[in-house]
């Protein structure tokens, strides 16, 4: 009755047969009762009731001396413990059958025992060991004449090397099978034999052959009415459908799966039709009913403890949330995928899940994370033999390195896929080589070449019914013609992207359709269309972005991957003479992120969608609420030169907008960052490396920003005319010059929200009459404008100076200078500072939320502008960077009341340019985190002159003076000064933020 799939009726027959045994004390009955009861139980898929039955014909076996009962119990357990995924203790057992079977004398024990340690092998990923074991089957099979053990052996060796990715062999293996059970009658063996071949022909992307040999398996378990394996063959026949695109006929076939399951009370059954549909509804583009589906099988995976259904299924949702393009969601799937793959030993499954960590890594634009990842996976496919995951693997590192530039690399790892994916016949994995050769190719200019290759990924997309490739292939023809400039065939096949992409539900892939088309449409000149489409990408992105919620990294770095869409949409209005709706449209790109944070910071009541500014209405209530003129940047680089898109504002005027190129040599790919290299190695002092003490770590000083003598020439208006050997003349020209005839004498102050590396330049020096403040986006003005009045402190100091690096295994210069720096400051504010080993991480974390001045003068890392603090105590060898280095992740975590911050650090104005967010780097943390201003470095800076800067600043704020007031006045004694005078000196520093006045009040200083 179990084999035709009766488990329940067995059950009944199995109880009554264990109550008589009991009746009459047959122990040995009893024992196979139990053994009987269990194997009915394993059927069902309730493997933990199995376990307590088999444990039970265990004990009585021991207790009799029935060494047969023993072995067939421990053989049993072990199959148990396969089914609920804990392979190691599964091998324990199927050892101890295979010791006793060795000892008894029991051949066909023997040979199964040693297919049942290949299968749990297999499990784990150790394939090579699997076919070991295997092997030692088919050979006793063979010797004691099991012509249907000889049949399960091939077959056994059949799917280990089709794990391998030596699908050619696995047939070879599955068609003996086959020919056995055909012989001798073997007709459970025959069926098998059949959906084996269907699985081998699946794997190679022969879906209609696979389809002939699943349909055959189908009517074998019909005939001799085996439901379980009726069951299995509906759910083979569903993948493979699904695999043609035909969703619809997969979904009817995995129904029946599902009712079959239900109706014999299958539950690991149940579980892997769910998972059949889940992902159909995924292919569908149905992700919301995928994840129905996919959390009602982890449900079961869970109820019945099968673990490495559990972590399949963590994989499936983590993609099915990917295709819904909540990255966030997706990776902490995966996250999970991978930790029982560890917990269970399944190294394919550890492999796999590293694959898909990577994936979302590069969705979300973070090539380098991805790479990691993707390093991880083709280390454990190769170690373990997983011929398909290596091949996998070399081609996401292709496409990571395709994304960085590294165009050779990318070419090599690629290359790799397609040989790997040929041998092992994956013609899936084929296609998606050619396609990712062909983007290399186009990469490096030869795009006939790239055409080719994108015609073949094309070819076998449509020949394997793989929707999603035809659709990518479709994709890149349409760049490789638009390169070409054949934009009418271009625009054809980005259409059939755009269809297939909506069809799959690749929202991601929609997106980038849009903004393909948009960008022909602009080309030709056809700036309404382009906008349409354009304006179509930014909403799909900004739906897509939603997704990450907190997550800073994760949405920066996806809003610098799809920076095009946002760029391409306030191109089209200037082209259209919208200027003002040009403006808005690229300031809602700008600095999302930023403005996520202060409005959670702030606790302002948060708007129904993304913030923009595209009425009439709206931009007139902005600009009555503009206390200050604004000069907004934008820029996109363009055959090498720079445009210099420029927009005023001014309260009660009209937005003026002038246009102006960078005039330079220029090359690489940002020519503002090489421009001002340029400039820092004409100008630089000759004396600076020995006169300054870098206050840097992390990297040599890094010569990147000018300095200058005299700056100051003919005057027009308030506004100085620059020499014209002056270093800074071509950003005068580029952006000041093209608006000074809309400033007058009345304009004392300017915002500029600067774009790109245009965040770099030291805008103090470019014009050094006017007062000038940065902010990262209008939106993040506006935010920061809205706080209430109260929030932000007026009293209370944290200085914090020379921390103490001893203890670090390569110790930090000491800064003396930065320790009398604080020391300074404190007299004027009547403080006492932190220095030395009392400026730990942990002393600083707790004081910065309760004041409302921070000032920090200590090493600051080069690249990012983190700061070096004293180490926390409790380290054991060495301090590790958590111990003493502030992040900006640490800075993001505390709840700041700070009305300015202070960071007396070399470079502590630097971080990642990112297009649309900016400066990614500790002065963004410090606004982000709740700072309302924030006082920073461009570049290493001077201690001496800097301690004179210093001095000046705080008996300025001291007086009254806002910290704009105070910087310029700084700055303008420092370049009169004598020994000061060289713009290294004092121009580095900037303000970012509002302008703020500092109340200074003993009474409420919380660093005693």
């Amino acid at each position: 009755m179990s084999t035709l799939g009766d488990f329940r009726k067995a059950i009944e027959y199995h109880e009554k047969l264990l109550k008589v045994a009991r009746e009459v004390g047959d122990r040995v009955g009893e024992g196979n009762a139990y053994g009987n009861l269990g194997n009915a139980y394993q059927s069902l898929g309730e493997f933990r009731k199995a376990i307590e039955y088999y444990e039970k014909h265990l004990e009585i076996a021991i207790e009799v001396g029935d060494r047969f009962g023993e072995e067939t119990a421990h053989g049993n357990l072990g199959i148990a413990y396969q089914s609920l995924g804990d392979f190691r203790k599964a091998i324990e057992y199927h050892e101890k059958h295979l010791e006793i079977a060795i000892e008894v004398g029991d051949r066909f024990g023997e040979g199964n025992a040693h297919g049942n340690l290949g299968i749990a092998y297999q499990c784990l990923g150790d394939f090579r060991k699997a076919i070991e074991y295997h092997e030692k089957h088919l050979k006793v099979a063979r010797e004691v004449g099991d012509r249907v053990g000889e049949g399960y052996a091939y077959g056994s060796l059949g799917n280990a090397y089709r794990s391998l990715g030596d699908v050619r062999k696995a047939i070879e293996y599955h068609e003996k099978h086959l020919e056995i059970g055909t012989e001798v009658g073997d007709r459970h063996g025959e069926g098998t034999a059949y959906g084996n071949l269907g699985n081998a022909y699946q794997s190679l992307g022969a879906f209609r052959k696979a389809i002939e040999y699943y349909e055959k398996h189908l009517e074998i378990a019909v005939e001799v009415g085996n439901r379980v394996r009726e069951r299995s063959a509906y759910g083979n026949l569903g993948n493979a459908y699904q695999s043609l695109g035909d969703f619809r006929k997969a979904i009817e076939y995995h129904e029946k799966h599902l009712e079959i399951a239900k109706e014999v009370g299958n539950r690991v059954g149940e579980g892997k039709a769910h998972e059949n549909l889940g992902n159909a509804y995924r292919s569908l583009g149905d992700f919301r009913k995928a994840i129905e589906y996919l959390e009602k099988v982890l449900e079961i995976a869970i109820e019945v403890g099968n673990r490495v259904g559990e972590g399949s299924t963590y994989g499936n949702l983590g993609m099915a949330y990917w295709s819904l393009g909540d990255f966030r969601k997706a990776f902490e799937y995966h996250e999970k995928q991978l930790k029982v793959a560890r917990e269970v030993g399944n190294r394919v499954g550890e492999g796999n899940a590293y694959g898909s960590l990577g994936n979302t890594c590069q969705s979300l634009g973070d090539f380098r994370k991805a790479i990691e990842y993707h390093e991880k996976h083709l280390e454990i496919a190769i170690e373990v033999g997983d011929r398909v995951g290596e091949g996998n693997a070399h081609g996401y590192l292709g496409n990571a390195y395709q994304s960085l530039g590294d165009f050779r690399k990318a070419s090599e790892y690629n290359e790799k896929h397609l040989k790997v994916a040929r041998e092992v016949g994956n013609r899936v994995g084929e296609g998606y080589a050619y396609g990712s050769l062909g983007n290399t190719c186009q990469s490096l200019g030869d795009v006939r070449k790239a055409i080719e290759y994108h015609e073949k990924h094309l070819e076998i997309g449509i020949e394997v019914g793989d929707r999603h490739g035809e659709g990518t292939a479709y994709g890149n023809l349409g760049n490789a013609y638009q390169s070409l400039g054949d934009h009418r065939k271009a625009i054809e096949y980005f259409e059939k992207h755009l269809e297939i992409a909506i069809e799959v539900g690749n929202r991601a892939g929609e997106g980038m359709s849009h903004v393909n088309i948009g960008n022909v449409y602009l080309s030709l000149g056809q700036f309404e269309n382009a906008l349409d489409k354009f304006d179509s990408a930014v909403k799909v992105f900004n739906t897509l972005r939603s997704f990450l919620k907190s997550e800073d990294d994760w949405k920066i770095n996806f809003r610098a991957h799809y920076d095009s869409a946002y760029d391409g949409k306030w191109r089209s209005l200037l082209r259209i003479g919208k200027i003002d709706e040009a403006l808005f449209a690229a300031d809602q790109g700008r600095a999302q992120t930023l403005s996520d944070n202060l409005w959670i910071q702030y606790k302002l009541a948060l708007p129904s969608s993304d913030v923009t500014f595209d009425s009439k209405e709206r931009i007139s209530r902005f600009l009555t609420e503009l206390s200050i003129p604004i000069i907004f940047l934008a820029t996109w680089t363009c055959d090498q030169h720079l445009p210099i898109n420029i927009w005023f504002l001014r309260r009660g005027k009209e937005i003026a907008f002038r246009k102006q190129r960078l005039e330079a040599s220029i090359t690489g790919k940002d020519p503002i960052r090489v421009l001002l290299e340029a400039i820092l190695e004409k100008i630089r002092p000759d004396d600076s490396a020995e006169t300054c003490e870098d206050r840097t770590f992390g990297r040599e000083l890094y010569n990147e920003f000018p300095s200058s003598g005299e700056v100051c020439g003919e005057e027009v208006g308030n506004l100085p005319l620059l020499p014209s050997n002056n270093a800074f003349k071509p950003f005068y020209d580029a952006v000041i010059g093209l608006i000074e005839d809309l400033l007058g004498p009345e304009d004392v102050e300017l915002v500029i929200v600067p774009d790109g590396a245009l965040s770099f330049i030291p805008w103090a020096a470019v014009i050094e009459s006017i007062r000038i403040r940065i902010f990262p986006s209008l939106k993040s003005y506006q935010l920061i404008s809205s706080v209430p009045k109260g929030y932000h402190k007026k009293t209370g100091a944290l200085l914090v100076g020379n921390p103490c690096s001893k203890q670090l295994k390569e110790p930090l210069e000491p800064l003396p200078c930065a320790q009398k720096e604080v020391e300074m400051i404190a007299a004027i504010l009547k403080n006492t500072p932190l220095v030395g080993k009392q400026a730990t991480k942990a002393e600083v974390m707790k004081r910065m939320s309760s004041v409302g001045l921070i000032h920090i003068a200590a090493h600051g890392n080069g690249d990012t502008g983190q700061i070096a603090l004293s180490p926390n105590p409790g380290w054991t060898q060495f301090p590790k960077e958590e111990d003493y280095i502030l992040k900006m992740s640490d800075v993001q975590a505390a709840n700041l009341r700070a009305r300015l911050v202070v960071l007396s650090c070399c470079h502590s104005g630097r971080g990642r340019i990112l297009k649309g967010e900016g400066v990614v780097g500790i002065a963004r943390a410090f606004l982000a985190a709740g700072a309302r201003s924030v006082l920073v470095a461009l570049w290493a800076i001077h201690d001496e002159a800097t301690m004179e800067f210093m001095k000046r600043f705080y008996q300025h704020l001291k007086e009254g003076k806002t910290a704009s007031a105070a910087v310029h006045q700084s700055m303008k004694s420092l370049r009169e000064s004598e020994a000061f005078s060289e713009m290294w000196y004092w121009a580095p520093f900037q303000l970012i933020g509002d302008d703020v006045k500092i109340e200074f009040d003993a009474k409420d200083d919380v660093s005693e």
